[in-house]
């Protein structure tokens, strides 16, 4: 099946979720988390929901702009000074995307995500590159196989991300 179209921008681009759908095996039951809501928030439901029995969807926003209405995704919203208080829900989930909040706070979900994943949990993260702390925080709590890795200059057209199959918490 193919995967979504994306524009880019503040979005994912369409190389990242090409690359992002290369590690994606599809089950009966699938659960993901996301951070950073969106239109790409609906796209990447509508398309799971066609291949998934049972899926799971719950995504965190700090922006009540970027959310969107759906009957069976779990919106949360969250005030962005407040993320190493709020209680991440107790789940595992299969993927994990992290595309929000802007700056450097997206690298404060790391620790708190850390009893969400399982050996095998993908995570993505967009705009990798722009802060070094994305870096340091991914790997201070986690080991990880790479999957894919594009370092593109923060400048306007360019995307960067790192997709990961998590091996273990730290």
């Amino acid at each position: 099946m193919e995967p979504p179209v994306f524009v880019g921008g503040w979005s994912y681009s369409q190389k990242e979720i090409n690359e992002l759908f290369k590690h994606i095996v599809y089950a009966e039951n699938y659960s993901i988390l996301e951070f950073g809501s969106g239109d790409s928030t609906i796209k990447l439901y509508d398309h799971f929901k066609q291949s998934v029995a049972n899926l799971t969807f719950i995504t965190y926003e700090s922006d009540p702009s970027f959310i969107q209405t759906h009957d069976t995704i779990q919106y949360v919203k969250y005030n962005e000074n407040d993320i190493p208080d709020l209680v991440i829900t107790d789940k595992v989930f299969d993927l994990i995307l992290i595309d929000g909040p802007t700056g450097d706070k997206r690298s404060l979900w790391y620790s708190k995500i850390r009893n969400n994943v399982k050996a095998g949990t993908i995570l993505l993260i967009d705009d990798f590159n722009h802060y070094k702390c994305f870096s340091d925080e991914l790997d201070k709590n986690f080991e990880y196989e790479l999957l894919s890795f594009s370092d593109e200059p923060p400048l306007p057209g360019n995307k960067s991300w790192k997709i990961v199959r998590i091996i273990a918490a730290k």
